[in-house]
């Protein structure tokens, strides 16, 4: 005859029963949050590979250069949806005309530079196009700031027109590559986290914001001063031209200190939900937007 369960073995029946409850359930938690991270890491749906570019370039492609703070060296580099051909330390242009009379010569850093896009769809190569006579240089170079800018003017003296394209963080500090471990948006971490950080952080599907205001500008700070202070010794060769996005408080601020500078609207096309460089199709609307800029520089230094 089988004995009946004393209430202390009762207790034990229980909590092992509660223990294997709990122990499916985490189970289940583990295994749905491996399957959404698997499905995150295949299809990416954000696009979060782009920042795994930045940590790349960064911390791979960036070399120190005594003359211009850093650069890439040539080669063609290959990234998660695009490529970039370096030649003579500057973006190579498949369409530009290497024989004509007038050079134009382009600053600035990753829009300048078109990040996220190949050679061909780039802002610069497709003005190139509409261009003929013109040979176009891109000395632009992802994270470059106003003292790079200025570095990378010293070294290339020989164009006929400059066009400098200024975005915000030409205030901020130059970046030391030798030192600097760039975090890529944070690489190495799961893609749960990341895009959670994502959402959270820069409000995933939203359109381009800008930054400030029209009547927001920079503060006055020992950058900020720099920046203007490297501007105007670029400007004292009146072969510069400066183009800059509307409502960036840097714009905002050099309109309120009555700098020339073409205004530029930021194409909405962007190449991810949480990356705002542009398309080709972004870089097409921006080149569409320079076309008039360009003509005014070839008919005033190299007509």
């Amino acid at each position: 005859m089988t004995q009946p369960d004393t209430s202390q073995e009762k207790q034990a029946k229980t909590l092992t029963e509660h223990l294997k409850s709990i122990g499916g359930a985490l189970l289940i938690v583990a295994l749905t949050l491996l399957l959404l991270e698997g499905v995150l890491r295949v299809t990416d749906p954000w696009d979060i590979a782009y920042f795994n570019d930045l940590s790349v370039m960064g911390n791979e492609h960036f070399v120190g250069d005594a003359e211009r703070g850093y650069t890439i060296q040539d080669g063609n580099y290959e990234y998660s949806h695009w490529e970039a051909t370096i030649a003579d330390e500057t973006r190579m242009i498949p369409n530009t005309n290497p024989d004509a009379a007038c050079n134009i010569v382009i600053l600035g850093d990753s829009v300048a530079f078109g990040y996220g896009v190949d050679d061909a769809d780039v802002w610069v190569n497709q003005l190139a196009g509409q261009f003929p006579n013109v040979h176009f240089v891109n000395t632009a170079i992802p994270r470059y700031n106003s003292t790079n800018v200025l570095q990378t003017y010293d070294v290339f003296p020989d164009g006929d027109a400059y066009l400098y394209m200024i975005v915000n963080n030409d205030t901020a500090t130059a970046i030391d590559v030798e030192t600097m471990e760039f975090a890529g948006g944070g690489e190495g971490l799961p893609y749960l986290v990341r895009y959670t950080n994502f959402a959270i952080f820069r409000g995933g599907g939203t359109a381009y914001i800008a930054p400030d205001d029209p009547n927001n500008l920079v503060a006055d700070t020992a950058e900020t001063r720099r920046f203007f202070s490297e501007l105007d010794t670029l400007l004292e060769d009146e072969r510069v031209y400066l183009a800059a996005f509307e409502l960036e408080s840097v714009t905002n601020t050099l309109l309120d200190r009555d700098y020339d500078v073409t205004l530029l609207e930021y194409p909405p096309q962007r190449i991810s939900i949480t990356d705002y460089h542009l398309t080709a199709e972004g870089n097409g609307e921006l080149a569409s937007q320079l076309v008039p800029l360009i003509e005014t520089m070839v008919s005033e230094r190299c007509s």
